[in-house]
């Protein structure tokens, strides 16, 4: 393992990763005390061995991730949403060509999510020693045990991934894995897009003019979150957010009034936050935002949703996969919706679409025409359900 600070040897070590054509790669970040997660060290895991960059000695890393956002090399992570971010925040690309053993795992066992430790032994019959998972990682120096545990989360992962590549393709499921791999990062993606109001609790309860309130109070917050590179959570917690979109305070005393906003930091922004409050209570009605709506659900969604979990469950544990990569149960329930109210109007779910519609699309529709019956084959197996043609 080498740990590279200059400039030049990161340029270099670029060229070594593009000349290879695959690498393992992962971070050591601190997200807690900042808007965006701060980024302080990245490891890499190439044929030859480990290598680390400390990004507080190394400023440009832009080659890096134009590699990562490019479809030459391929990406090996494990596990690596902040990773997906990291890249798509500093080129506004995707990774081109990304692996994620876990998900890989969750596609060949029922194991997942699954640690990194755990996925080590299971492939590898290894044992790895985490114990910095507790680290500063933004102090310097760092130490050897640090950059030891840092390089031992990419160590594995090429050979990780020859042997699940080889157990994917001869169950014809590679195909599957590529799938979810893009699936990952389009999701991440679209997260990173989304307005991040949507996120805010309870936000399809409020009333058109709550919900400008709202709108402007997370702008607000979040831009000074941002000149501060400080959490917005710092700057205003949610709920108390949401409190006052509903309450629409006209004066510190009203502001008050909502339980916890007499700290000190709060009373020296109450100033901005009544004038961003005056500002969306004051709109037009016909600049007022429309309501969030919620997909509506049958009221037999529920009953029915369990009932395709059981099918869905018992599939899965007979071809030894993890239910949870899948289909969730609000997966499911999309399914009862789209049969019972969308069919002509929207494209299919995800469970009804690609390799999912193949491994058990035929088996959730066949359950909600009623042309399977279920029956407990074997109390002690794996998998003691049948689900049988009705004839």
């Amino acid at each position: 393992m080498s740990l590279i600070t200059t400039q030049p040897e990161f340029d270099a070590l670029c060229e070594r990763i593009r000349a290879a054509g695959r690498v393992a790669f992962d971070t050591e970040f601190v997200a807690e005390s900042y808007y965006r997660p701060r980024l302080c060290l990245l490891q890499f895991g190439l044929p030859d061995g480990e290598v680390c960059v400390d990004p507080f000695e190394v400023h440009d890393l832009s080659a890096w991730w134009d590699i990562m956002a490019d479809e030459e090399t391929t990406i090996i992570i494990h596990g690596g949403r902040e990773e997906v971010r990291f890249c798509y925040f500093a080129t506004q690309r995707p990774p081109g060509k990304l692996i994620d053993v876990q998900i890989a795992e969750g596609l060949l066992s029922r194991g997942f999510p699954i640690s990194h430790g755990n996925l080590v032994q299971r492939v590898l019959g290894k044992s790895v020693h985490g114990k910095e998972t507790r680290s500063d990682w933004e102090r310097r120096p760092l130490t050897p045990h640090q950059l030891e545990y840092a390089a031992e989360d990419v160590r594995h992962l090429i050979d990780i991934w020859t042997k699940q590549e080889q157990q994917l393709k001869k169950l014809g499921r590679l195909d599957w894995a590529w799938t979810e791999f893009q699936r990952f990062v389009n999701d991440i993606v679209a997260d990173e897009n989304r307005p991040g109001w949507l996120r805010l609790p309870s936000v399809a309860r409020l009333k058109s003019r709550e919900l400008a309130v709202a709108q402007a109070l997370f702008n607000w917050r979040d831009k000074r979150a941002s000149d501060l590179d400080k959490p917005a959570r710092f700057i205003l917690r949610d709920d108390l957010l949401m409190e006052l979109a509903k309450r629409a305070p006209r004066t510190v005393k009203d502001l008050n009034v909502t339980r916890g906003m007499n700290r000190r930091d709060y009373q020296r922004l109450a100033d901005e936050m009544l004038e961003v409050i005056a500002s969306a209570a004051n709109l037009p009605d016909d600049q007022l935002p429309p309501r969030v709506t919620n997909p509506q659900h049958p009221q037999q969604d529920e009953v029915l949703g369990r009932i395709l979990g059981l099918a869905l469950a018992n599939r899965c544990q007979e071809l030894g996969l993890s239910m949870s990569i899948v289909g969730t149960s609000a997966d499911l329930n999309n399914v009862v919706r789209w049969y019972l109210l969308e069919q002509d109007s929207a494209p299919p779910p995800k469970l009804l679409d690609g390799w999912r519609k193949e491994l058990c699309g035929e088996l959730l529709t066949d359950v909600l025409e009623g042309n399977v019956v279920l029956r407990v084959a074997n109390p002690r197996s794996d998998d003691p359900l049948t689900f049988e043609r009705y004839t």
